[in-house]
């Protein structure tokens, strides 16, 4: 749970994210951080360079300053069993199997409130089932 968050100056006119306090809710003991309420922990901003190699075989850097969040990306497919969601944010890339995918759709409520986030692998959903399935 998002309980807050600081921002720096990026320009006149805008902010930049600098730190985001998070609430942990099922956290295995109770942490207590100086000047935070309990089971609160701040995520700060870190800047990460990237080189990128140009089709003209010129390379340029590309530096990224962010926070790392991931907003709701904790559940699997086994833990998800048995619950519906008004908005369902699935990765299909590393389901296993064309059930762990049925699995992660169908927690959702609605078509409209389904998200899914990268390309996957549509051959865990064209080419049949595997020989145990069959039998």
């Amino acid at each position: 749970i998002v309980m807050g968050w600081k921002t720096r100056p990026l320009s006149n006119e805008r902010d930049a994210l600098d730190t985001v306090f998070v609430k942990l809710t099922a956290a295995p003991k109770p942490i207590q951080l100086d000047g935070l309420p309990e089971n609160v922990v701040p995520i700060v901003h870190h800047t990460q360079d990237i080189q990128c190699k140009m089709p003209n075989d010129k390379t340029i850097t590309i530096s990224r300053d962010q926070v790392s969040l991931l907003p709701n990306f904790a559940m699997t497919d086994f833990n998800s069993q048995g619950r519906t969601r008004p908005f369902n944010v699935c990765d299909l890339q590393n389901c296993g199997s064309h059930q762990s995918m049925y699995t992660c759709l169908s927690r959702g409520s609605s078509f409209d409130g389904t998200l899914i986030v990268q390309g996957f692998d549509s051959r865990k959903l064209t080419q049949g089932v595997s020989g145990h399935l069959r039998q």
